[in-house]
């Protein structure tokens, strides 16, 4: 796709090109065939679905013919994934070969983790704390518009301005494949008709295909993920050149994809209260303290000696067990595989325990607003309070 005296003008085939696509099956076979294929034509030549359409069909309103509607069939599709991942523009990327390209996009780390080493911003934070994951890191879907104003983007309701850049930092994060869109639909007026251009729902790649199978390739090194990618796509186009082929994916060099921040130096400030999540199904947290009061637990963004964690430990318990002192902190440590990522450890000291029945999930969500334990988290006054009670 070019610009021609400001018209988009569209590239194509004709008809008659044995590689032309005459309906969306061709179009998800081409996308099987060679496991990811952007929307629009870029960089290397033929790697879109542009290039193998009729020029003339592109927003005929013909399902039959229409590329623009074969992508919100395809976005629905069990099989593939939707979204802007090639060089920050739409295209596809099947099933099979997803969990590849989790890997090296994410560099091995789950979101949470990406954030509590101080890899991803506060805001994309707030944006994926939307999605209210449950334990297996499975979450709902919801329209782009509501995750926009949930998230605190844009005009809040007491007029004030919220957040800004919430088009740039979702991009980003189908760019790290830790969210996709799922399917299209149009906005309803108070009489529930439909009105105006089809916006697209976002959800979890984990929500659509469960998190054993998105990081179902964390254990191979994310440099390993990345030349497979490259060996896929010169497969089908061998003619690529490995510059192009950096553009039209969107990524650094392997070893690159997620950058270092600059060391900054701790600012003095009082202790501070965290909810900390806790996965029994990894680690046997009911009975870490049967014979000790201090264990080594995974370093924590942000956290600091003195401050107070509360252990919120995951299904089947769902709920806050423990109250604990950190008396150390940024313990080297290094460790990592398919659910788990430390770089440094610090000593928590148990304080108190708690019923099972008394801080639940569903007693968090109801009456303190904590729709999501998924990594360190501040306490609320309230709830502060009475786990202090």
């Amino acid at each position: 796709m070019e610009t021609i005296n400001g018209e988009w003008i569209m590239q194509g085939c004709s008809s008659n090109d044995p590689d032309c696509l005459h309906s969306v099956e061709d179009c998800l076979s081409l996308i099987h065939r060679t496991g990811f294929l952007p929307l629009f034509a870029n960089s290397v030549p033929g790697f879109s679905v542009e290039e193998h359409v009729r020029a003339a069909h592109w927003w005929c309103d013909d399902a039959a013919k229409d590329p623009w509607i074969w992508r919100m069939i395809l976005a629905e599709d069990e099989n593939i994934a939707y979204g802007k991942f090639f060089n920050r523009a739409a295209g596809f990327i099947s099933k099979d070969f997803f969990p590849v390209f989790a890997n090296y996009r994410r560099n091995g780390y789950d979101f949470d983790a990406l954030f509590e080493d101080g890899f991803a911003s506060y805001r994309a934070k707030k944006i994926m704390d939307v999605f209210e994951m449950d334990d297996d890191s499975v979450g709902k879907e919801i329209m782009s518009y509501e995750v926009k104003h949930l998230a605190g983007f844009g005009k809040r309701d007491d007029g004030e301005a919220g957040e800004r850049g919430f088009e740039g930092i979702v991009t980003d994060l189908q760019m790290q494949n830790y969210l996709i869109m799922s399917r299209f639909a149009q906005k309803k007026n108070k009489k529930g008709e439909s009105y105006g251009w089809h916006i697209a729902a976002l959800e979890t790649p984990e929500t659509k295909w469960g998190r054993e199978f998105v990081t179902s390739a964390y254990k191979e090194d994310p440099k390993e993920s990345w030349r497979r990618i490259e060996a896929r796509l010169k497969e089908n186009f061998p003619d690529a050149e490995e510059a192009c082929i950096k553009k039209v994916l969107g990524i650094r060099y392997p070893g690159e994809t997620v950058r270092l921040p600059e060391p900054k130096k701790e600012k003095t400030r009082l202790p501070k209260e965290w909810i900390i999540p806790s996965n029994p199904k990894y680690y046997d947290i009911i009975h870490a303290f049967d014979h000790t009061d201090t264990i080594d637990w995974k370093q924590g963004s942000g956290i600091r000696q003195g401050d107070t964690v509360f252990l919120y430990v995951g299904a089947p318990v769902s709920a806050v067990l423990y109250q604990c002192e950190v008396t150390e902190t940024n313990i080297p440590y290094q460790y990592q595989d398919k659910n788990l990522k430390i770089t440094a450890l610090m000593k928590i000291r148990l304080q108190r325990r708690y019923a099972p029945d008394q801080f639940t999930f569903h007693v968090l969500k109801k009456d303190y607003e904590i729709y999501a334990v998924r990594g360190p988290r501040g306490v609320p006054d309230s709830l502060s309070e009475a786990l202090k009670r």
